[in-house]
């Protein structure tokens, strides 16, 4: 009985923690990072440098390989308001994709970690970042044919999701490493088909690291934690543990040096990945 009320009191908390941050979110004034997709696709449809634009705000700044600038091309014949309403349904859906693998056979634990990093997930709406797409797209395709294809391309987006090479590495799954790397090298090359000089002015002082990391709360305290994650995934790739996958998933909010709470949710690309040991029955996670 103590323990059924514990794991519902738990659950409650997360619910409760993830409308609280849901409702913070959403009723805050928060300048989109949309706009720096939408900035960039409508320099290329006039004909513009892609890595230059508006430097008001470092949300505006476009960092990306120029393949996502190009896919945003036909939102923008939509119009802004509807342009980002597709967007953000498409994270949404995204969202729900990634939290599937975890509610498809639910147990307490699972319903709980989905709620949570499927809530943090849903915090990002407002600003649009391209992460929920980034997770639902690893998290459902990661271990299958077009695994490697879709790190590659998250990876040209932002560089931190190729640490999850490492479960490929563990798996010795060399071919799929290398294309996962390859795909994503080559997308970035393609930034020296535009203007070099502009896109490498874009981490200037608009560029910031820490976010809500733990090098901004605690930078002393993110060494340790940033140096022993990154051993901790060398060592479970080389040894062939089925934990990596968990590990370098949770490697990325821990110790990447510029992270948001949206970040959290890249461990739904290794929880479903995580070895199943115990019964989950006799492991805190009965089916609800």
């Amino acid at each position: 009985m103590v323990e059924r009320v514990s794991r519902l009191l738990a659950l409650s908390i997360a619910v409760l923690g993830v409308v609280l941050l849901m409702g913070a979110a959403l009723n805050g004034n928060v300048q989109p990072d949309a706009d720096a997709y939408w900035h960039a696709a409508l320099r290329i449809r006039d004909g513009q440098a892609l890595y230059g634009g508006p430097r008001g705000d470092e949300t505006e700044i476009y960092r990306y390989a120029p393949w996502f600038a190009f896919a945003w091309v036909p939102l923008t014949y939509l119009g802004q308001d509807a342009a980002y309403g597709v967007w953000r349904a498409v994270l949404l859906l995204s969202t729900l994709v990634a939290i599937w693998p975890l509610i498809r056979r639910p147990t307490l634990a699972s319903v709980t970690l989905a709620i949570l990093l499927g809530g943090l997930l849903v915090t990002n709406l407002p600003a649009a970042n391209v992460t929920p797409l980034i997770v639902g797209a690893l998290a459902a395709g990661l271990r299958t044919r077009l695994g490697p294809l879709l790190l590659g391309l998250a990876g040209s987006l932002k560089l931190f999701p190729l640490v999850l090479v490492a479960g490929y590495l563990a798996e010795r799954r060399w071919g799929a490493a290398a294309v996962a790397i390859g795909v994503a090298g080559v997308l970035w090359l393609n930034v020296v088909a535009f203007d070099l000089r502009l896109f490498m002015q874009i981490g200037g002082p608009a560029f910031y690291l820490g976010g809500v990391s733990l090098l901004r709360v605690a930078a002393l305290l993110w060494i340790p934690v940033a140096l022993g994650t990154a051993a901790l995934v060398i060592v479970l790739a080389v040894k062939g543990s089925k934990w990596t996958w968990l590990a370098a998933a949770a490697a990325i909010p821990l110790a990447v040096p510029r992270v948001w709470l949206p970040d959290a949710g890249y461990v739904l690309v290794g929880a479903d990945k995580a070895p199943r040991s115990v019964d989950a029955t006799h492991a805190g996670g009965a089916s609800i």
